[in-house]
């Protein structure tokens, strides 16, 4: 079906398309558009293909259609993608509809859990043979789910026939049986996958997995490449001068940049280096930069048999690197299957089988649900090949749509100190990953991976190149601390706590255990070492005893007044600011203030005598275990040994947290939740810089770190200093930006919409992002520093926006809206989407900060640094704050056809460090405009910028069509390009004449010389 909005109370259905099939396979259709009541949002006559009011107004009512409707579906199984969606929609609107309904989504995601998503359109693109676009037409999209379901099932089959399971039994036997023991029914697909005529298999437009891993190998181009170089052998930068060896991009328009070719020059010289191995490389947006380093890497491990680890601070770049960069790069190089890559995370991002096996043997939880079943079959389709198991790369939807996928997830991820690979016996994702790295030339990790890299047996961390390396900053400090989380610890206390003691401990019997008591690992370990009961008893006294400490900490809270004075979590360092105030309460007939003394007491007299118990724990595991009579090979044994260890490495964190050296270059930060419910304590290193040379830069051979945003008032001590970077041989390169900013960025300052504070902030600011909005008629990303300023301006947007054209998201899903240049939507984001979103051309033209990305002066960590390193406000936040700034600067201009306006609502009044930012935005100047002004200088600036957009595109597309020697027709021609860089232009030819164009860009034509353009 098509409607005309998602919910059924306020939309309507605009057309149905059904298919039946009966049992003979006599195939018939239902078709019909139905007439609208309401008026249409403008984006769905855009999304549905072909789809306009005049067809909708000729149609017929829905009372009109409904017989014919019902009479045609009769008793039979309805089929639908997303079933949930249809199903509230007939049930609201055909309410004599009872049928059974089927989810085609739910067939795609138990048979084929490793698809990346589950919508239509991409599965129909993923398994079957038809390519196009999803057309969101009801009958085009009826016949897309019976090409889907059709491929679901034959690859279902032919998987169960290469792993030698295709038995006299139905195919969906194991699945079924699972759900049977637990007095379920039969998987409700089950008649349908068991009964299909196999027979038919030729008609279908399956794609099997091995038609589409077959890839084409060239060794001719490697060999034409090589010789391009001549006598410059050494000097590969000069590839990127040869305009066809990057040219095969469908649709894509090769330009040399020379701030690409210096990025690629200056990483060849350090990789080459006897000097200085270690390069800081600002790299601004749109230079290539990912092309710009990847083209060294790939040749360094080709041609040098260089090892280089890529590292990167977000997931959406790790996965663009692996699925598009580096196979597109290697591809033009004539490289494709000569130089390996991949990525590999730490242990516990993985599930492992053996767990996962364990698990689903003894799961014996009371009174299940189908669903509850259904995701751990789900998890054991994923694992089963050892090809998928990557916590991280499981769909959103999918863990949406099972909602108890989770929970089983987390019970079968790899742990950290029991995961062996080399000897393992299964063949799981994490364990290939490790035994590829052995012989892998690039592989691409996260930061804080690379921070303690644990892999250095298989690849040793000799050649790095880190993306985004600005990050490292900010970040740094997390990589190297220690903490306690109260939940967490909870969980671990209640795996080491002795199962026959626990009916008697209350405290046990309050954490939530949803399956059946039974034995566990730790209680076979301590009969392994032959433990006592009377031992298991002392170990229990000790774990009640930490167990009543720790909620004494949280109660602490609520009945000392804390949870009276403020609605936000505490956060302090219990040394440095036990004496600041965290507000005033009303006892005894007075006001008094209340310290964070008093906490930073409590917390440390329990945690002694937490400690003092954990100390006794492990004495007696110290005194009970003769490792002369225990199998130490045994996996109880390994088991439990894990767990000492664990606590032991807990022991030692609280003894650093619990040191009051006045002098220690450490901070203790206690962080006590709003609801009093959890708490965490923190021990953070303050010597970055020294942490970071001895694990990082002292290990290599080559360091390469680039990022678009490494300078500050155009110098790089802020990052260097912090590392540790200046205390070795380096280089440090700026290159300037190749994008006009000062012309196509026109940068805003609001002086009438009040101080962030004030209590018209949030309403002034969600009426001008609307303006916004409107005024360019486009798309909008809204940045914000406070979450509760976003989720405010959402709740008024959204209440704003309900009879507008305008839709409004406040999450990073919502970035993908922004690539739709033909609908406008309101994008409203935190920290996340300061960097890593790239919309090219009209897809994003406004983006808003609410407010300066300012440090809380009394943040536990910076206070810390303030304090004990001596330094002013002004140095710890300004360089993090103009970093930031400039990240969200960088979201406008991405490529030559980028332009646009960026507002800050909120800067404050401090002329001089305005004044410094300023000179940070690549000399954009910050305008001052009120109310009254805004529209006309938005406008003004607007219709500038596409002026050159439209200018400069057409005539790049025409020379490129000319070099092309392209059959299309030239309008034809000139409009899919023209939409393959996302510009909302369209050109046809001026009153049927072959010599002129008109062009229509937002609202402006213009009158384009075909002659005069070609002899540009």
């Amino acid at each position: 079906m098509e409607t005309s909005g998602l919910n059924p109370a306020n939309s309507e259905i605009l057309e149905i398309g059904a298919v039946k099939i009966d049992k003979d396979n006599n195939i018939s259709t239902f078709e019909t558009l139905i007439k609208n009541k309401h008026k249409v949002p403008s984006e769905i006559f855009t999304l549905c293909k072909n789809l306009s009011q005049k067809e909708l107004d000729k149609a017929p009512k829905l009372e009109e259609i409904k017989d014919d409707f019902l009479e045609f579906i009769k008793d039979k199984i309805i089929i639908c993608h997303n079933k949930q969606f249809e199903e509230k929609f007939l049930e609201f609107h055909i309410g004599e509809l009872k049928n059974k309904f089927l989810d085609s989504m739910e067939l795609a995601c138990v048979l084929e859990p490793f698809q990346r998503e589950f919508n239509l359109d991409y599965l129909k693109k993923q398994i079957t043979k038809d390519k196009n676009d999803e057309k969101h037409r009801a009958l085009s999209d009826t016949i897309d789910t019976i090409d889907v379901v059709n491929a679901l099932i034959l690859r279902f089959k032919d998987r169960l026939e290469k792993e030698d399971k295709l038995t006299l039994y139905p195919l969906t036997f194991e699945m079924d049986s699972y759900l049977n023991k637990f007095k379920l029914e039969n998987w409700e697909w089950s008649d349908i996958i068991n009964n299909a005529d196999f027979s038919l298999k030729e008609k279908t437009k399956t794609v099997f997995e091995e038609e589409k891993n077959q890839t084409k190998k060239s060794n001719l181009k490697e060999e034409e490449i090589y010789k391009l170089l001549g006598d410059n052998k050494n000097h590969y930068e000069e590839l990127l001068k040869e305009k066809d060896i990057w040219d095969s991009k469908k649709g894509f328009i090769y330009e040399f940049r020379q701030g690409q070719y210096d990025l690629t020059k200056l990483i060849r010289e350090t990789f080459n280096t006897n000097s200085a191995n270690i390069a800081c490389i600002e790299a601004p947006t749109g230079i290539g930069k990912s092309v710009g380093y990847l083209l060294p890497a790939v040749l360094e491990a080709r041609y040098s048999k260089k090892r280089i680890i890529v590292s990167t601070a977000t997931k959406e770049l790790q996965v663009q690197l692996i699925d598009k960069d580096l196979p597109n790069v290697i591809n033009s190089l004539g490289l494709s299957g000569k130089v390996s890559y991949g990525y590999i995370k730490g242990k516990n991002n993985y599930i492992c089988k053996s767990k996962f096996y364990e698990y689903k043997k003894d799961y014996d939880k009371e009174n299940p649900t189908t669903n509850d079943i259904l995701s751990i079959i789900i998890i054991e389709n994923l694992i089963k090949e050892g090809k998928y198991g990557d916590i991280e790369e499981i769909s959103y939807l999918l863990l949406e749509h099972f909602k108890e996928l989770r929970e089983h997830i987390m019970k079968v991820a790899c742990d950290v100190d029991l995961c062996k690979p080399k000897k393992c016996g299964e063949n799981c994702l994490y364990k290939k990953r490790v035994e590829e790295l052995k012989d892998e030339d690039i592989t691409v990790v996260n930061h804080s991976l690379l921070a303690k890299w644990p892999y250095t047996d298989e690849k040793p961390m000799e050649n790095i190149i880190v993306d985004e390396a600005h990050n490292l900053v900010e970040k740094g400090y997390d990589f190297f601390s220690q903490e306690i989380e109260y939940k967490n610890f909870r969980y671990f206390l209640k795996e080491i706590y002795p199962s026959e003691f626990s009916s008697s401990s209350k405290y046990y019997r309050d954490i939530k255990d949803k399956q059946k008591r039974k034995i566990k690992p730790i209680d076979r370990f301590y009969s392994e070492i032959k433990l006592d009961r009377e031992v298991k008893e002392k170990i229990s006294h000790n774990i009640n005893f930490i167990f009543e400490k720790m909620y004494d900490v949280l109660d602490f809270g609520i009945n000392e007044g804390y949870s009276l004075i403020t609605n936000y979590d505490l956060n302090w360092e219990i040394n440095l600011q036990k004496d600041d105030k965290v507000g005033t309460l009303y006892r005894d007939k007075e006001y008094v203030d209340i310290t964070y003394k008093p906490y930073s007491q409590i917390i440390k007299s329990n945690f002694e005598s937490i400690l003092s118990n954990i100390k006794q724990i492990l004495v007696i595991f110290d005194r009970n275990i003769d490792e002369d009579i225990v199998d130490k090979e045994s996996e109880i044994y390994k088991y439990g040994k894990s767990k000492i260890k664990d606590l032991e490495d807990i022991a030692t964190m609280l003894g650093m947290f619990l040191e009051d050296e006045k002098g220690d270059l450490v901070s203790k930060i206690a962080s006590i939740s709003s609801k009093f419910d959890n708490f965490i304590l923190k021990v953070v290193p303050l010597n970055l810089a020294d942490l970071f040379r001895e694990n990082i830069l002292s290990a290599l051979n080559c360091g390469i770190f680039v990022s678009a945003t490494l300078s500050v008032d155009n110098k790089m001590e802020y990052f260097t200093d912090t590392l540790g970077i200046n205390t070795v041989e380096n280089t440090k390169k700026i290159i300037e930006p190749i994008y006009n900013y000062k012309n196509r960025v026109q940068v805003i300052r609001p002086t009438d919409i009040g101080g962030y504070k004030s209590d018209d902030f949030v309403l002034n600011m969600s009426y001008n992002i609307q303006k916004y909005s409107e005024i360019s008629d486009s798309n909008v990303l809204s940045l914000f520093t406070s979450r509760k300023r976003l989720e405010d301006t959402y709740d008024m947007l959204k209440n704003n926006l309900i009879d507008e054209d305008i839709n409004v998201y406040m999450n990073k899903k919502g970035i993908k809206s922004l690539k739709n240049v033909d609908n406008k939507n309101i994008v409203l984001g935190s920290k996340g989407c300061f960097e890593g979103v790239d919309v090219p051309g009209d897809g994003l033209i406004c983006v808003t900060l609410d407010k300066l990305p300012n440090l809380q002066p009394k943040d536990p960590l910076y206070y810390s640094i303030m304090t004990k390193f001596k330094k002013t406000y002004f140095d710890v936040n300004y360089p993090q704050m103009v970093i930031k700034v400039k990240q969200a600067l960088g979201r406008l201009l991405r490529s030559k056809y980028d332009y646009g306006v960026f507002v800050l609502f909120n800067i404050g009044n401090n002329t001089y460090s305005n004044k410094k930012l300023e000179n940070n935005l690549h000399g954009c100047i910050i305008k001052d405009v009120n109310q009254k002004n805004i529209e006309e200088n938005i406008s003004k600036h607007l219709q500038k910028s596409r002026r050159e957009v439209i200018t400069g595109l057409l005539i790049d597309i025409i020379k490129n069509k000319k070099a092309q020697n392209n059959n299309l027709d030239f309008v034809e021609y000139i409009n899919k390009e023209i939409k393959n860089r996302s510009i909302k232009a369209n050109v046809r030819y001026y009153k049927d004449t072959k010599d002129k164009l008109l062009v229509e860009y937002y609202n402006i034509k213009y009158l384009v010389e075909i002659d005069k353009v070609c002899k540009n």
